[in-house]
């Protein structure tokens, strides 16, 4: 799978629905049951 990545056959970022940071954690897990958005929320600041 990294070599279809690496290739450019797989866009695993394309999964991505947006980024958070650490301290915006604790509203978008209590928000997670509304499901407001598509894709994954990646935490990407500490």
């Amino acid at each position: 799978m990294l070599e279809m990545i690496r290739a450019g056959k797989l866009h695993p970022e394309k999964l991505i629905g947006k980024t958070i940071s650490l301290e915006e954690s604790p509203d978008e897990l209590a928000a997670m049951d509304r499901f407001e958005g598509a894709g994954v929320t990646v935490i990407d600041r500490f």
